[in-house]
């Protein structure tokens, strides 16, 4: 195998892992039994027109022949659009990292506030060895971590149907996956949001992932299959959610397809005490998960880290140091579930801003855009305003301290749009 079928296979497997996250595992089976065929038709349709995006992005920062950062600060020179895109990021990281340990530590720690510290503790400290020590070879080792995900899942899905399934009473909800439900608001809401997740625009890794390839790379090859893999992989998720859980506790799956994000907390919790008569699937399950976490987190952690390299003019590990000892002081102030599902709401409000920042660079750059391009960036943007205004609205619903989730996104939008003020703009090259 040549080095570029070698690189394209590593960076298309890449491109899934970091696409699939937990939400994958666990928030698109919900979408799907919760609105049926209808709600998969229109996430597919969001997904389709967000991934052509993230291509575009990737092909105009590879064929600029700048550095990503480079965009924002020498053609755009937005600087502060990066640092957003780096706030979001960090954000994330300081409450996801507690998420993703306590798949493996929960059953030990339980999922409360030393919990969720201690869990973070650990993660931080392996993404703090890997993004210091591998050095060139962290590529490889998320692309290696993302390829175990990829095959773990297809295995879990059918150990699932061979051991567990019960034909009588997974008959119902296989039945509402391709149930027909009239277009609603929350439908659109949780489609849109899931495709965005699902593609994971608004971190910029597809900037930067444009930045790492040369034009030999095909980068719609490499990133509508990554998103496809990362898509199969939520079909087969949903199964084996269904097979899983539907013998043992019919109501708590109901109660799954028909809520929210508490109600997945709640079935994730629960599996534990469900397949505890199967350990050996428990285990499998717990590294799946775990693994889809991690996938999603080195690559956020690497745009991350290179923003502060390139911005901050630093070298690798002191750039690894910052981001580490931010991430730990603003993950332990968010450890509190509460405060960490704030947390949760904000960065789920901001990424429809920064998705728009990350596009900002592709119309101020040389190569200008095609029809085609612009159309689709024009659609995508009407998309994530919408889903801005949508989301904002569902956070001051929620009332209390989800007011500061509001208060973080706009706090994400002014540092976007006067970052400069903070660091000064360069001259125009």
């Amino acid at each position: 195998m040549d080095q570029i079928k070698k690189w394209t296979f590593y960076l298309t497997i890449l491109v899934a892992g970091f696409a699939t996250g937990i939400g994958t595992i666990g928030l698109f089976p919900q979408m799907w039994l919760k609105y049926g065929m209808s709600g998969m038709l229109v996430h597919v349709i969001f997904l389709a027109i967000l991934t052509y995006l993230a291509i575009i992005e990737s092909e105009a920062v590879m064929k600029s022949g700048y550095y990503f950062t480079e965009l924002y600060t020498k053609i755009s020179r937005k600087p502060g659009m990066v640092m957003a895109l780096l706030t979001v990021g960090i954000m994330f990281l300081s409450y996801y990292t507690a998420n993703v340990g306590l798949t493996l530590l929960s059953p030990v720690l339980g999922v409360g506030t030393v919990a969720r510290l201690i869990a973070k503790l650990i993660m931080i400290g392996l993404i703090f060895l890997i993004i210091t020590r591998a050095k060139e070879k962290t590529f490889v080792i998320m692309a290696l971590g993302a390829l175990i995900l990829v095959i773990l899942v297809p295995i879990i899905a059918v150990l699932f149907k061979v051991q567990l399934a019960n034909p009588a009473s997974t008959a119902h909800f296989k039945g509402l996956l391709t149930a027909w439900r009239p277009l609603s608001f929350g439908m659109l809401r949780e489609a849109a949001d899931r495709a965005l997740y699902g593609v994971g625009l608004g971190f910029g890794f597809y900037i930067m992932l444009g930045s790492f390839m040369s034009e030999r790379f095909k980068a719609k090859h490499i990133i509508s299959l990554g998103v496809f893999i990362q898509y199969i992989i939520g079909i087969l998720s949903t199964y084996a959610v269904i097979y899983s859980v539907a013998p043992y506790n019919p109501d708590l799956l109901q109660r799954y397809a028909n809520g929210g994000e508490e109600q997945a907390i709640e079935l994730m919790g629960a599996l534990p005490k469900v397949l505890s008569g199967h350990p050996g699937l428990l285990a499998l399950l717990g590294l799946t998960i775990f693994m889809a976490g991690l996938t999603s987190i080195l690559p956020a952690s690497e745009v991350d880290l290179q923003i502060i390299q390139s911005m901050f003019k630093t070298n690798r590990m002191k750039a690894a140091v910052y981001l580490t000892l931010i991430v730990l002081t603003l993950g332990v102030l968010d450890s509190p579930p509460l405060i960490a599902d704030m947390f949760l709401k904000a960065v789920s409000t901001s990424i429809f801003i920064t998705s728009i920042f990350e596009i900002y660079p592709v119309l101020e750059g040389r190569i200008k855009p095609t029809l085609l391009q612009l159309s689709t960036i024009a659609i995508a943007t009407t998309i994530f305003l919408i889903g801005f205004a949508i989301q904002t609205v569902y956070d001051a619903r929620l009332g209390g301290i989800y007011y500061l989730s509001i208060l973080l996104a706009l706090f994400v939008i002014a540092l976007g749009f006067a970052g400069e003020l903070i660091k000064p703009k360069p001259e125009a090259s």
